[in-house]
């Protein structure tokens, strides 16, 4: 105990100085002993000229995604050729967050244009996009609330005016070019729900003669959906498309997709049923949140997975986390590309099989109880997979690494040949899913 007594005084003593605190600072609170330090370059020069402009203590807000995840953005905001600079930042009293923009003044100096009072404390994710023409950039910051709500505000920088060219509610967005202007990008959101199964409306943002504005409000699954779980953009046949991701009330964590695409004519989205589809709610119903849409094999189509009863065997003791999946990206009359394979839901991967096995692959537990082996109808072992901690788990040359999962490692050996299992194959057959 009184060696632990001794070491206290120390350790404060080392807090206070990588706080740049001297002992008069003993009663200051833990956000200020947090406080980022003094930064250099371009980021030091914003950090000085805000101090200089902000009353009081300035904290920066940190986004949790998009382009940007730090509180300082550089870019050309208002088209002139120069770059500006913006800040996230809130003051001890303040209750939300503010965004400021800031002029060049002289090398590696910078001054305040112009601050805007954000629509809450939290900063989930920062975007810039080329919305209102292709040489200005606007900035798209996504705010959140303790109550789990989410805003959209979309801010322009023109003639040292930031102006808030739009404030909306909204659970999902997505820039794309969904209207093919070419130039300029589209904004989509996906607006709260109404209520059980009333259905997604889905707001399409873009540039007119008029300028950025509201172009249209589409409801989408009205008596299926709840709210929306994904937006996806794609294209199909060199034409853009959008596929919605929703949940529905019907069954926990049940999920349906919805196709979108843009008519040149009337100026307006329209869902529109793939071909060859007669429910396309039945046809891509799934029971996982992480099984979203995505553009599983990078050919620019939207793979959409459903789960298969056809798709063979799995072993009871193994049925909870492994299930038979088929991404089909109903892009063409024919189903368009289609990938067959096995999903772990506990560890969030999917596991791509030849086609040839759909029907007849056999799942059993391997020797060790932590992977499985993959078998034929006749239960020849073609390969085995397994999920390990290396520091835990004694090297087997067998064994190679085919993904990775945080620190563990997906391994595989080959038992016997079979077409599309071959060993250098297996790491593009390994798909890691996130939600």
């Amino acid at each position: 105990m009184a060696k632990r007594g001794r070491l206290l005084p120390a350790m404060l003593a080392v807090v206070w100085l990588l706080a740049g605190c001297s002992g008069s600072t003993f009663g200051a609170s833990a956000e200020s002993l947090l406080r980022a330090p003094q930064l250099s370059g371009q980021a030091g020069a914003v950090q000085r000229a805000l101090a200089a402009h902000v009353s009081g203590t300035v904290t920066f807000k940190y986004p949790a995604s998009g382009d940007f995840l730090s509180p300082f953005l550089f870019g050309d905001w208002d088209g002139d050729g120069a770059q500006e600079a913006a800040a996230l930042y809130t003051t001890a009293d303040a209750a939300n967050a503010f965004l400021a923009v800031l002029e060049a003044d002289g090398d590696d100096s910078w001054r305040v244009a112009q601050t805007v009072e954000g629509l809450s404390g939290e900063v989930e994710t920062v975007t810039t996009a080329h919305l209102r023409d292709a040489q200005s950039l606007q900035v798209l910051v996504g705010y959140g609330s303790a109550q789990g709500d989410r805003y959209m505000a979309v801010y322009d920088y023109v003639g040292d005016t930031l102006q808030t060219v739009l404030t909306q509610a909204y659970t999902d967005m997505l820039l794309t070019n969904i209207t093919g202007s070419g130039d300029t990008q589209d904004l989509v959101l996906a607006l709260p729900g109404e209520g059980e199964n009333a259905g997604i409306n889905l707001q399409l943002l873009t540039n007119t003669e008029e300028g950025f504005r509201n172009a249209q409000t589409l409801k989408i699954g009205e008596g299926v959906f709840t709210a929306c779980s994904a937006l996806h953009a794609g294209t199909r046949g060199g034409e853009p498309y959008l596929v919605v991701d929703g949940w529905s009330g019907q069954a926990a964590n049940s999920l349906f997709s919805a196709f979108v695409a843009y008519n040149d004519e009337t100026g307006f989205l329209n869902t529109y049923l793939p071909d060859g589809l007669t429910d396309v709610y039945a046809a891509t119903l799934r029971y996982d949140p992480v099984l979203t849409g995505r553009d599983l094999d990078g050919n620019g189509t939207i793979d959409i997975p459903t789960e298969l009863d056809d798709g063979g065997t799995i072993s009871e003791s193994l049925s909870r986390s492994l299930r038979f999946l088929l991404w089909q990206d109903f892009s063409t009359a024919a189903g368009g590309v289609t990938t067959f394979g096995l999903y772990n839901s506990e560890d969030r991967f999917f596991f791509a099989l030849p086609r040839t096995l759909r029907g007849s692959v056999r799942v059993r537990p391997n020797a060790a109880g932590n992977g499985w082996l993959v078998s034929g109808e006749r239960g020849n072992a073609y390969c085995e997979l397994r999920i390990i901690d290396p520091a835990d788990t004694a090297p087997d040359e067998r064994y190679h690494r085919v993904g990775t999962i945080g620190g563990r490692q997906i391994q595989a050996r080959i038992i016997a040949d079979y077409p599309g299992l071959a060993l250098d194959e297996l790491p593009q057959r390994i798909y890691l899913l996130q939600e």
